[in-house]
Parts: structure tokens; sequence; C-alpha cells
């Protein structure tokens, strides 16, 4: 008695905790989830699960499909991120005639023959593959190969994309640094070096060090003591799973439930003969047909399968679904799912905000830690082979490698609203043209140098081209 009356007591010392979530009472007591430094939790096996499971999804549900493209569709769109050179003059002019000139190499740059060291993607195109990696697999490293230049060949570097299957896993140690599944780091876990396999098919052949210097590692950190990337679908798997699995049950249920069959019985015991339980070949009839008759011998009686297919509620449990995985990537349900027959002008344009706020996190990623460093590398090796003619480079190397850059754009919801509010946000002082052009993915320098050509040319044509007269909201747009 004295001993059940200790444990009780102690039991109940233990559910009270100073928080909530470090309760261990009864619906608690199984919640015990492992721990550890980052590179020891991380480093597992299970990443390279994850890794797998995500490219399955990637391949197969269309509920990660669509997250997946809207992301890569908002965040670098069809042309990509782009730069626009930024040198300025003694005088703090921009040196229009020096960026002109870097940006006509860069776009030749950026054609898949000269960027990519496979001769597949172009820039924009390499812009999209790295961020899918990045979300699909948790991580993907860019090297930058240089190869000689020349007359012929411009442009020495090229980019390669390498995955995280490449990493040579045996390797714990070299040169007094741990190697930590390909990742050498130094006492900070700055990464030093990164161990490839040349041939993502050869896990067995020899591994290749490659300095830090020359590869990109982009991943998403959470941990302080993180190395390695995990992919950003692992908290969303399981339900991208279930839903896809719950949807084929239900399909598979409904074209039961549309099969009509007649079971005939005879009282003939003779009347095994020319019964159809086999097919053509002469195998037993194991499946239900729309329209099967099926003879039953004397004694056998049907059993009649009544699924209530479809079930109603089965649109509102995936749209719950793909609002859960939505919100899992930051993203809206119906950007997710391009499912707009809830939303009005208003739930529209807080939907589109948000998930701006999302996309530009992306955007902002890209730029700091791929674009950046490829723009800097690439005006580095113009200059090296001399295709671009700057004499003072190396002591003035930050002025050259300057950049502003054109996030793509999103447009307007509601394009009237959103003009007269610019216009009026222009005259105030409250915004830039720049800030305007660039939220619709819009070069505002090249947007004024087309306005004047067109001006220019009406004028050559004798036609006036003007502004419109500001108007009033109508009484609808007020109550909106």
């Amino acid at each position: 008695m004295a001993g059940a009356m200790i444990r009780k007591l102690w039991n109940w010392i233990k559910r009270l905790a100073a928080y909530d979530g470090a309760s261990i009472d009864r619906p608690n007591g199984g919640w015990r989830p492992a721990t550890g430094r980052a590179p020891e939790e991380i480093d597992k096996p299970e990443r390279q699960l994850l890794i797998d499971r995500g490219r399955d999804l990637e391949r197969n549900s269309d509920i990660i499909i669509g997250a997946l493209e809207a992301i890569l569709r908002n965040s670098v769109g069809n042309q990509g991120i782009i730069p626009q050179a930024h040198v300025l003059k003694a005088g703090g002019q921009d040196d229009e005639k020096r960026n002109d000139a870097i940006e006509e190499l860069w776009k030749q740059w950026t054609r898949q023959e000269n960027c990519d060291i496979a001769g597949v993607s172009t820039f924009a195109e390499l812009q999209a593959l790295v961020l899918r990696r990045r979300i699909v697999d948790g991580e993907v490293f860019v090297r930058k190969i240089w190869l000689k230049s020349s007359k012929e060949n411009p442009f020495p570097l090229r980019l390669q994309v390498m995955e995280p299957d490449q990493l040579d896993k045996t390797i714990t140690e070299y040169s007094g640094r741990k190697v930590y599944d390909g990742i050498e780091v130094d006492e900070y876990l700055r990464p030093v070096g990164y161990w490839f396999r040349p041939d993502p098919m050869d896990q067995a052949g020899d591994s290749v060090r490659i300095d830090a210097q020359e590869v990109i590692h982009l991943w998403s950190r959470k941990r302080a003591s993180q190395i390695h990337g995990v992919s950003e679908l692992a908290p969303i798997m399981q339900r991208a799973k279930d839903s896809k699995e719950y949807l084929d049950a239900e399909l598979m249920a409904a074209r039961i439930a549309a099969c009509f069959a007649i079971f005939i019985r005879r009282d003939n015991p003779g009347g095994m003969v020319g019964r159809a339980d086999k097919d053509a070949d002469g195998r037993p009839v194991q499946e239900i047909a729309p329209g099967m008759i099926a003879y039953l011998a004397q004694g056998e009686t049907p059993v009649e399968a009544r699924p209530d297919h479809p079930n109603g509620n089965s649109k509102d449990f995936l749209a719950l679904q793909q609002r859960l995985v939505g919100a899992g990537t930051g993203q809206s349900y119906e950007v997710t799912s391009r499912d707009m027959s809830q939303v009005n002008y208003s739930s529209a344009r807080q939907g589109h905000l948000e998930d701006r706020k999302t996309y530009g996190i992306f955007q902002q990623y890209m730029v700091d830690h791929f674009c950046r460093l490829i723009w800097e590398s690439f005006v580095e090796s113009v200059v090296l082979s001399g295709a671009l003619k700057v004499s003072d480079f190396h002591g003035k190397r930050e002025r050259y490698v300057s950049a502003r850059w054109i996030r793509p754009g999103w447009e307007w919801v509601d394009p009237l609203k959103e003009v007269r509010a610019s216009s009026e946000a222009l005259q105030i002082g409250a915004t830039t043209l720049e800030e305007v052009c660039g939220s619709k993915g819009l070069d505002w320098q090249e947007v004024l140098r087309q306005r004047a050509r067109e001006q220019k040319y009406a004028e050559e044509l004798g036609v006036k081209l003007g502004e419109l007269p500001p108007q009033e909201l109508s009484a609808d747009e007020k109550e909106e």
C-alpha cells in the first residue's frame, strides 16, 4: 500500500512541470524526441531517406508538385533573377558605358553553352534547378570550374551542379580536421573542403577534394551547429503521401461502385455447365467488371458490396490537406491549388501579399548565396580573359563587381487600383520609380529609355502621348 502511494505521489510530482510542453503525464509520457548536437543528429541515414522520399513525392504527388512549382514560378520565373551592373564613376555618377559592356557580356555568358559545364541549362534555368534541389533534397552544390580562355572562348567560367549523393560519406578525417558526410570543417564548423565522387553512379570510385572557395553550398540552416541541409519537404511528406493514398483509395472505391454486376443462381444441379466463372483463358473470374453477369452454383449466395462512393466529404478533406501542405511551405491554399473560387478582391490581395513575402525570402536567399557569388566570379573571369578591359580591377574590385538585382515581379490583383496607389505614392515621395518597376520585375532605367523612344517616335508621326486624368472610384469600388 505504501509503495503504491509513493508511486502515485511521484507521478503527481512529475506532472508539475513549469512548462506544459515539458509535462510527462500520461498523454505525453511517450513523447521522447531524439536530441543531440546537430551534425550528430542530422548526419544519419534518415537524411538520405528523406531525400529519396522527397524525390518520389516530387515525381508523383500533385499536391507537392503544385506547391513546388508555385515557389519556382514566383521566386525565379522564366527569366530568373537578373543583375544590373552598378559601376560608378569617381564623381558618383553611373558609368553607363562600362555597365552596358558588362551586361552585354553577361547576356552572352548566361547562354547554356557558356555557363553550364554540361551545356544544357541557361543561367535562369540553373537558378530554378538549384532552388528546386535545395527544397527537395535539402541541399545542392555548385562547383565553379575554370577553363583556359582564348579568343574562341572569352568566358572561362563554367558551373557544375552537384547533388548530395555525390558526397563521399566514408571519409571522417583529413589533416586533423573532421569530415561530416563529405564536408570537411575547421574548429568553427566552417567548411574548408568538399569530398565528391566524380561519378555519382560509381559509389566505389575514388573521391576528389575540392576547396571550399570553388564550391557554393546552398542549404537552409536551422541550427547553429548544423552542417548539412535537410529536405524542406520533411514536415509535410507524410501528409502529402497520406493525401495521395486517400485519393487513390477513393478513386478505386468509386470505380468499384460504378460496376454493376448480375449474379444468377440456377436450381438445376446440372447448371454447372456453362457457368461463367472463368475468363476466356480458363482462369477463375476474380474481378468485378461493369455489366458483368456471373452464374453461381447451387448453394452459392452472392454478397453485395455497397461502397458508398464517391464520398461527399472527400473534397473538403483534400482541400484541408492541401491547405496544410501550402502552409508548410509558407504559401496560401489558393496559390498552390489554383482554386480561386472562395476569394474576393480583399482576401485575394491579402493572400497575395503574404505569399510575396515568402517568395521574397527565397529571392533574397538566391541573390545573397548564389547569384551575387556567380556575378562576382563572372566579372573577374571576363577581366582575366581580356573580354572586359579594366586596368585597375584588382585594386578596386568592389567597384567593378557592384550590381543591383532585378527580381521577378508579380502582376497586380486589380491593376487600376494599384496604378493609382503607386502614382499617389510617387507624387508624395513615399516610393521610387525603381521600387515600382522592380515590383513587376522591370528595370526602371530601361522603362524610361523605352518610354523616350516611344515619345520620340510618336512625335515623328504627329501623335501626342498624354496622361489620363485622375478618376474617382466608383461606388462599388469604394464598398470593396
